[in-house]
Parts: structure tokens; sequence; C-alpha cells
């Protein structure tokens, strides 16, 4: 059997273009595998970010939560000073304001 001069040329070049493509392809990976980490890098940078996001949220919820747990309690507080300052004066207005002045026992 004899080999045909033209069909090892052909089977050269089919050989180089598989090279090529193979040696295309091997780039088109690696680019592929540089933009798979750029992105895993990306999606660490939002998770971080949104974990900072949600813990300045959680500190102001937690802030807002005790100003007015400060804000009820003062008015409150204001509530029952203004009525115990009306029963003083009332008190006084009877004169009976030894009541307010003695220590409880």
């Amino acid at each position: 059997m004899a080999v045909n001069p033209l069909d090892l040329l052909n089977g050269a070049r089919a050989l180089d273009r598989l090279f090529q493509l193979e040696k295309k392809h091997g780039t088109i990976l690696e680019a592929q595998a540089t933009e798979i980490q750029m992105l895993k890098e990306r999606l660490i940078a939002l998770e971080q970010h949104i974990k900072a996001r949600e813990d300045i949220l959680v500190a102001e919820a937690k802030g807002a939560a005790a100003a007015t747990g400060s804000a009820v309690a003062a008015q409150h507080v204001s509530d029952i000073s203004r009525r115990l300052g009306g029963m003083e004066e009332r008190l006084r207005a009877i004169g009976d304001i030894r009541v307010l002045s003695q220590e409880p026992r």
C-alpha cells in the first residue's frame, strides 16, 4: 500500500489545525478561569459589604430602640413628676406638707 504524499500533507495540515484549536481552547479556558476568579472575589467583597451594612442596620436599630425607650420612660417620669408636683401643691394648700417631707419607713 503506497502512501500518497497529498494525503500526508492533508493529514499534517489537519493535525496543525487541531493543535491551533487546542491552543485557542486553552487560552479561552484560562481567560474564563481568570474571569471566574474575578467574579468570586467580587462576590466575596459584596458579601462583606452586605455584612457590614447589616451590622450598621442592627446598630442603628438598637440605637433607635434605646432612644425610643428613653423617650417613653422620660415621658412617664415627666408625667409622674408633674402629678406629684400638683399633689404637693394641693397638700401645701391644705397645710399637710409634712407627709411629703418624711422619709418612708
